[in-house]
Parts: structure tokens; C-alpha cells; sequence
């Protein structure tokens, strides 16, 4: 799981939503812990994020001690403030959400039903977007902070593709390709980030433990870093549209034999 996780993430398929329909479908798992440990293992694709953007990250952290609200003349003091406020309304959209999700985990039918609609819904918002932009990443407004980080909290919820959706909304938004894909993946860390320490304050594993956990991890990591320039590449060549919605379809259609 922790390989194909770091496969996944970089598409815009829900590596969330995929993995939990073939942990329950394949392995067995109950669905309320195989929700939970698709979040955890995104620890290790958050690493290879911050690894790949590297230049980016040190750079936002070099301009953190003259950072000032409000002020938007240079490009890093908008970035953080975009990152600020995107992943601050994530957490207040996506946290109940999450709850909702784990509440509807415990019926199976509807949890699958639900998952597969929620890949359909993604397939469908990535088949209506345009590459027309022209926008960059300096240009970043509080507009976009307030619509971006509305968009990846319902990404909480399995089948809504994180990355599908918020470089489907920042395309929307007129940045260009290359400035969308790239704030697309640094919105992922500190809202990774976040999920990974609420989720550790607030939920036990009833059978896995801490090395399976990890182990998960480093393995995401590690495809992660392995795959992510050649992923993207390919992202930008293929409608994955067509992968997203014949899987939820596929969800759909199973949760009608589960009890």
C-alpha cells in the first residue's frame, strides 16, 4: 500500500479513495482503520514533496523572519500567505468531513457507493478543465487562497482527488500548467502535515502497529521519490479522467452486493 501510495499520489486519481477500495476489496481490512492508515501514509509522499520542492520550501523558510500579513509585493511573502490561509480552512472544511467519513465507514454499502461517486465527481471537474492560463505562482491572490482551501478540505473525504481538484481550481483560476501543478503539491505539505498530527492526538490503530506504520511510510517514500518527476510528466500527457471515473464506477456498482 505504502508503494502504491507513493505511485498515486502524484495523479490526479485520489490515492486515498483507490486505496482504501483495495485495502477493504483485497486485503480484508476493516474500513474505519483502512481509512485511517490511508492518511498515515501520506507521511511518507509529504517527505518526497518536500525533497523534490526542496529550493522552494528553503526559500519560503528564508523569508519566514520578514514576513508581514498583507503585504503581497514579493513573491514568497504571497506564497506564505497563500499557504497560510489555504490550509487554515482546509483543516476548518476537511475536519468535519473526515468525521463523516469515518462515521460512514462503518456501513459498507454506503461508504463504497459514496467513494465511487466521489471519483466520478473528480473525473468529471478534471474533464471540464482548461489549460488556458497565464497566471503565476507570484500572482497569487487572497481570492485564490479563500476558493483553494475550500477545495482540498472536501479532499478529506476518500475519492475526492486532492491534487485532481485543486489544479483543476487553479486552472480555473488562470495560472498556467506548470504554476498549478506546482502550488497544487506545496498546498499538500502543511495540510499533510496537519492531518498526520490531528489524526495521531485523536485515533489508535486496534491491529496495526507502530513499525507496520512506518514501514508503510518509508515504503511511500520511497516510490514517491522514485516516481514523482516521471509521474508528473505523464500527468500532463494523458487524461486520467477516464482511470478515475471507470473506477468509481467500478465502486458504485460493488457497493450493491455489499451488505
Amino acid at each position: 500500500m505504502g508503494i502504491l501510495q507513493g505511485l498515486l499520489e502524484w495523479l490526479p486519481v485520489s490515492s486515498q479513495g483507490n486505496l482504501i477500495l483495495l485495502m477493504v476489496s483485497i486485503f480484508n481490512m476493516d474500513e474505519a482503520e483502512a481509512l485511517s492508515l490511508s492518511v498515515y501514509l501520506h507521511a511518507g509522499t509529504l517527505l518526497s514533496a518536500l525533497v523534490y520542492f526542496r529550493r522552494i520550501f528553503w526559500n519560503l523558510l528564508r523569508a519566514v523572519p520578514s514576513y508581514r500579513p498583507g503585504r503581497s509585493g514579493k513573491k514568497e511573502n504571497r506564497l506564505i500567505t497563500f499557504l497560510l490561509l489555504s490550509t487554515l480552512l482546509t483543516g476548518i472544511v476537511g475536519y468535519p468531513i473526515f468525521r463523516f467519513a469515518e462515521t460512514a465507514a462503518t456501513f459498507s454499502s454506503l461508504f463504497f457507493a459514496l467513494i465511487g461517486i466521489s471519483l466520478i465527481i473528480t473525473s468529471v471537474v478534471q474533464k471540464l478543465t482548461r489549460r488556458l492560463g497565464t497566471r503565476r505562482i507570484e500572482d497569487v491572490n487572497l481570492t485564490d487562497s479563500l476558493i483553494l482551501g475550500v477545495i482540498q478540505g472536501f479532499s478529506a473525504f476518500p475519492g475526492i482527488s486532492r491534487s485532481g481538484m485543486t489544479l483543476s481550481f487553479l486552472l480555473f483560476r488562470g495560472l498556467n500548467s506548470e504554476s498549478a501543478l506546482t502550488l497544487s503539491f506545496l498546498m499538500s505539505v502543511p495540510t499533510v502535515l496537519a492531518a498526520q498530527l490531528g489524526l495521531s492526538l485523536t485515533t489508535e490503530f486496534a491491529t496495526l502497529g507502530f513499525w507496520e506504520i512506518a514501514l508503510g511510510c518509508l515504503s511511500s517514500f520511497l516510490s514517491g521519490i522514485f516516481s514523482i518527476s516521471m509521474l508528473l510528466k505523464i500527468a500532463r500527457k494523458i487524461n486520467l479522467w477516464t482511470f478515475c471515473i471507470t473506477i468509481g464506477l467500478i465502486a458504485l456498482i460493488s457497493s450493491l452486493s455489499i451488505p
